[in-house]
Order: structure tokens, then sequence, then C-alpha cells
């Protein structure tokens, strides 16, 4: 598996032949859309050979680029076609912000002091100096980070890093995780030990709710003008995903590091959430809104880059299964899940974690030797927060104090 990073770099650049560099790889990306769906052009090679030769002699630019315009117009060709199948409406893909996206083998960098040549044609180039942070040093100078492509767009230059992941160690642990709006539970299981956890998203699910009302707000205040509208609406929209974003990084970040410090396999949900008619309107935006698919991201290429296995499974009957006895309920489950038939009893959540963390032993022979757990022991188990798992000595469990017993038995 490889894993890559950008690295956005905010570059002024005044050259009059950076601008004209931008729109002529545009007009190539356009024209190689209009000859790619006049030919039914599904590939690179053929497209070459269809329109490299014209389009080589309409434009006086770094032969390479239009090798990466080919790859862009049939990346936007594959969306299109993939929409029609579905039966959406889609127009014909038309670029229109100016851009150049550059291979490896089309620039140069200097990693340590940023300097950077884009070519133009034949000896001619452009000179630029990025500005490196420590952060950016920190891919730059590891030798392990090569460079990928190159993405110019007006005030903003993008790179992308990328290298090989770290090979996964042979588990010892497991920390099996159901994910749900509000926070991350779970059961870790260790050295013939268990227990509860869970771990809150930095109430994402507020920050969600707040943002969507302010946004209705400023909708109907700028009903007049659809231009200021949409300006304010595409800035608290991107206000919402950075603060979204930095809440599950610090969750994925400290999830990995706990299960590289114990040597442990991370098991999640394999989800894919249905479009399901039936459900309010308020319902299916909540649904739609859920940022399980990012969190989950965000904990897989971490785990790579750390060398952490990362297990998938299936996710069905999951908060409806005794994991004692194995009978399904098949109505609605509360906020606590009750077995009819062995009266097991426990919270809803910590329950489909448990079913998850069976299935991935039932599936994986080497992780069930290595890991033995017992259902019926965390029956009354109190929950620690997930974040305990970075403390020192934190492998032997404590003994709950008076205060901790008087409390509920599910903390978050």
């Amino acid at each position: 598996m490889e894993c890559r990073r950008s690295l956005v770099f905010v570059v002024q650049v005044d050259d009059p032949r950076v601008d004209w560099l931008l729109r002529e790889f545009r007009l190539l990306v356009n024209k190689s859309i209009r000859i790619a769906m006049a030919h039914g052009v599904r590939s690179r090679a053929r497209l070459a050979r269809v329109a490299y030769r014209d389009l080589s002699a309409e434009h006086l630019i770094h032969k390479k680029y239009i090798l990466s315009a080919f790859d862009v117009a049939l990346g936007l060709l594959k969306g299109h076609r993939r929409r029609l199948r579905k039966g959406r409406k889609s127009s014909a893909p038309y670029v229109r912000k100016p851009m150049l996206i550059a291979e490896n083998q089309s620039y140069w960098l200097d990693r340590e002091t940023g300097r950077l040549r884009i070519p133009i044609r034949g000896s001619e180039g452009i000179q630029l100096h990025l500005p490196l942070s420590e952060w950016h040093h920190s891919f730059l100078r590891h030798p392990e980070w090569g460079l990928g492509c190159l993405t110019v767009v007006p005030g903003k230059i993008i790179l992308v890093v990328r290298k090989a992941s770290s090979p996964a160690y042979a588990p010892k642990a497991v920390i099996a995780l159901d994910t749900n709006e509000d926070s991350v539970d779970g059961v870790v299981s260790q050295r013939g030990q268990a227990k509860l956890v869970s771990a809150s998203l930095g109430n994402v699910r507020l920050v969600q709710t707040t943002h969507f009302r302010r946004r209705r707000r400023l909708a109907k205040k700028k009903a007049h003008d659809w231009r200021v509208r949409r300006r304010l609406l595409a800035l608290d929209g991107r206000r919402e995903r950075n603060r979204v974003r930095q809440r599950l990084h610090l969750v994925s970040k400290r999830l990995v590091n706990a299960a590289r410090e114990h040597e442990a396999a991370i098991v999640l949900e394999d989800l894919r959430i249905p479009r399901l008619a039936g459900f309010s309107r308020r319902t299916n935006r909540r649904r739609n809104m859920w940022p399980c698919g990012e969190l989950h991201r965000q904990i897989e290429y971490k785990a790579a880059l750390a060398g952490v296995p990362v297990i998938k499974v299936n996710p069905a009957w999951t908060s409806k299964t005794c994991p004692v006895c194995g009978a399904r309920r098949r109505d609605r489950v509360g906020k606590d899940f009750v077995c009819e038939m062995c009266d097991w009893e426990m919270d809803r959540q910590h329950n489909a974690a448990l079913n998850i963390l069976k299935t991935a032993l039932a599936s994986n022979e080497a992780l069930a030797r290595a890991v033995r757990f017992q259902p019926g022991a965390l029956r009354d188990d109190v929950v620690i927060p997930l974040y305990d798992l970075l403390r020192e000595g934190a492998g032997a469990r404590e003994e709950p104090s008076g205060v901790e017993l008087g409390r509920s038995s599910r903390t978050t």
C-alpha cells in the first residue's frame, strides 16, 4: 500500500508566463475531453494515438503536460459516465479554473531550499521559491518520502509526496470499535484481559448542527443576492469542515498511537450508508452529515504509516445480536441491548463492539490465537476513556474507587 500526503504552499506569482501556462493546460484538458467523447476513448494510450500529434502541433508547451492533460480529462469523463450509468443528470465536463498538473518527471525541486523549476517549453522554465516550514521539512528531508505530482492553481501550489507503508506487525492485542455519531465505543483485549473503552468525537455533531442553522439563516438573509449568498455559504461550509476534521484528527491520531504502543490491531466496521426511504428529512440530513467515512479514512492511512494492521468486518446485526448466545432481536433496540433468550444486557454501542471483535476473531485465525476474551466478564465492567491507553502502565486494570462505582456504568 502506498501512503500519500499533500503539502500546500501559498505562493503569489506575478510572472505572466505562469498565467499563460495555466490557461494553456486548461485548454488542453477541455480539448482532450471533447476528443475523447467524440471517439469514445477510455484509455490514455488510445487517446494519445488519436490526439497527441495534433495537440502537440497546436500548443507550444512542454510535451509531458499533454499526457497529464489526458489523465485529467479521462478522470473527469470517468465520473461523468458513472453518473450517467446511475441515472443522474450530468453535463459534459468542462474545466473553468486555470490549473496545471505536472508529474514528478516534469519539474525539479530542491528539497532543502524549496527552489522549484517548472518548465514551459524546451529549455525555458519558471523559477519559484516555496515557503518551507518545519512541517514541510519533516517530509521533504525524509528519504523515504518521494515526490509525486505537482498541482499549480492561482495563488496556491500543492505537492504530493508518497512512500510505501510500513510493514504491519503481528498483533498481540485488539481494539474493536463501533463508530457512532458522538463517539467511538469499543473493547480492548490484551494479555488475557479485556476492558470497555469509549472516546468522544469532540462534539462533532453539535458543530455540524450549529453551522447548518447558521447557513440556513444566511441563506434567508441574503436571498436577494445569490453571489454574496453563495460566497458566504461556501466560507461557512469550509469553516465547518476544518473544525470537524481537526477533531477527527485528534481522535484518529491518539487511537493509532495507542494501538502502536500496545502492538494492537484495529477492527472497524466496513460501513456503507444506504439511501433508505421512510426516514424523515431531518434524519436523512443527519445521516448524510455523519463523518464516519472521514474518520475511518484518517485511521486507515495513519495506521498504514505506523504499520498498525486494520481489519474491516461486516457491520450487519452487530447492535442486535447477543455476543453470548448469538440470538438476534428483530425489533427496534433502544439505548441498551437486552437479550430475550439469556437476559444479557449491555449498552447497545459496546454490545456492537463485542460482536465486531467476535467477527474479527472468527475470520482471522492468527488473531484468534493471540487474543482471548469472554464477553460475560465485561457485563458489569466500568467504561474507561480510550485515551487512558496512552498512559504509562495502562496495561494493568486499575481498581475503581467508590466515586466511580456510584456513577453510571457508562461514561464518555
